[in-house]
């Protein structure tokens, strides 16, 4: 049990460590305009590092805490979409977004990002990462639901419907799309650690 509690914790973690990290850079790198560039960018320039790491660790504490709820719960589906969103979130960090658009500093304002191979994975893995975590929202609304817990199911199914919302309004442009994918990024994070909370509560009360 202790091991799981550890990944638990390790979810909550990563929830902090990303959204901390990604708005302080968002905040601070020169030339970073959040109305206009996703926080994915920030993985470039001198700083870069810092967000690269931040996806990296992030991802990895991920999976450990899908490997956690693999243990605790009945079913494979809802622990492997978390833990693909854990995996996206590493190759996100592997491979670099595109610079464009005056970013990093000194890039030109009117340079269109290019979609190089690595740029290309660099989407795959936000679309494997996102995609898997949508999911699991309402995989997991399905289940508190069947649990006869409709707190939890309802702010799973809010976040699944909310989340895809916000991308699309950025894709789109309806709202900026820096903006857009932060808050995607928030409200993601944000369900990860409620059910990680959820689950840590329910190990706790269930080994008082």
């Amino acid at each position: 049990m202790p091991a799981n509690r550890t990944g638990l914790v390790a979810g909550i973690a990563a929830a902090a460590l990303f959204v901390a990290v990604s708005t302080v850079e968002a905040l601070t790198r020169p030339a970073f305009d959040l109305s206009r560039h996703a926080i994915s960018m920030l993985s470039l320039g001198e700083r870069g590092w810092t967000m690269v790491a931040t996806f990296l660790v992030t991802g990895a504490l991920v999976v450990a805490m899908a490997l956690a709820l693999r243990r605790l719960q009945p079913g494979r589906a809802a622990s492997l979409l978390i833990g693909g969103f854990g995996v996206g979130l590493v190759i996100a960090g592997f491979f670099p977004a595109p610079r464009g658009q005056g970013f990093p500093a000194g890039t030109p304002l009117d340079l269109e990002p290019e979609m190089t191979p690595a740029a290309i994975l660099h989407s795959v893995g936000f679309n494997l990462a996102f995609g898997c975590l949508i999911a699991a929202c309402f995989v997991l609304a399905v289940r508190y639901r069947r649990l006869g817990r409709p707190g939890a199911a309802n702010g799973c199914l809010v976040a699944g419907v909310g989340i895809p919302v916000l991308i699309v309004l950025g894709f789109t442009a309806v709202v900026p799309t820096g903006v857009a994918f932060y808050l995607a990024a928030v409200a993601a994070w944000a369900w990860l650690a409620t059910i990680a909370a959820l689950h840590l509560r329910d190990a706790r009360v269930a080994h008082a």
